[in-house]
């Protein structure tokens, strides 16, 4: 299954002729489902743009950072019909952001990946699978040390605590009794445990859960079968005459993945 792509060749033009491109800009970037090939008619498109210094936003739109300095500013325009969402970054920022996912932060007993916001994760899972906009030069650079980082690791692990304490959770529903919130913690628990399984294969996208099954055809996992996963997401074996059944059904699958993950 294909989507529409985008044409990367457009977007510094673009950006330049509407005075969107600071001088002191070292890299753009396009990320999203425009980049990945799953985009439609109604997607955005992701720009990111790097500079060196804090650019001040025209639409008064800031996102905020456990950085210094603490917020990103954003612009939103339309071409061709199609809304441009573009977040700008310091180099300083990507910097800071990094260092957190390097080894010696994930053996720190400090644990500086602890301190990461949403949108910090949102730019460690867009930045595997971004495309350069401009000659490249920092967007690989920073790949690169991405893959030399503890970064996947470190996401694993993020989703695979949620997800085992989240089983944990729908056991202790279960016995109790409360068979509704029983069901609602095993279908979160399952949730992450996809989301660890795909990160531990290098697809990135906690944060865009809409894209799960989109994933799932890139790894061809045998800890999880596409079926498998399928059967799970649409709760295709659910049956509400019996719901405790399905809860732990699912809280052993997600046992038995958690089991099979090494970080």
């Amino acid at each position: 299954m294909s989507g529409q792509t985008l044409d990367l060749t457009v977007i510094v033009p673009e950006l330049r002729n509407r005075g969107l491109l600071p001088a002191d800009t070292a890299g753009v970037f396009a990320s999203g489902s425009m980049v990945r090939g799953w985009g439609n008619e109604t997607s955005d498109v992701d720009v990111h743009v790097i500079t060196g210094s804090l650019r001040e936003s025209s639409i008064a739109e800031t996102g905020h950072v456990s950085l210094e300095p603490n917020i990103l500013t954003y612009e939103r325009i339309y071409v061709n019909g199609r809304r441009w969402d573009i977040e700008y970054w310091t180099q300083s920022q990507v910097d800071q952001l990094l260092a957190k996912v390097t080894w010696e932060a994930y053996d720190s007993p400090d644990s500086p990946w602890s301190t990461l916001s949403r949108t910090e994760l949102g730019m460690l899972e867009r930045l595997p699978y971004a495309a350069a906009a401009d000659d490249g030069g920092w967007l690989s650079d920073v790949q690169q040390r991405l893959r030399d980082s503890a970064h996947r690791v470190i996401m694993v692990g993020i989703s695979l605590r949620e997800s085992d304490g989240l089983v944990e959770d729908a056991a202790g529903q279960l016995a109790a009794g409360d068979v509704h919130s029983a069901v609602i913690a095993a279908r979160l628990a399952f949730n992450h445990i996809v989301d660890a399984l795909q990160a531990h294969e290098g697809q990135f996208g906690s944060l865009w859960p809409k894209w799960r099954a989109r994933r799932m055809t890139l790894i061809n996992s045998k800890v999880l079968t596409l079926e498998t996963y399928w059967a799970a997401e649409t709760m295709a074996n659910f049956d509400s005459e019996n719901p405790g059944a399905w809860v732990e059904d699912t809280i052993g699958l997600c046992r038995k993945i958690s089991s099979e993950l090494e970080v």
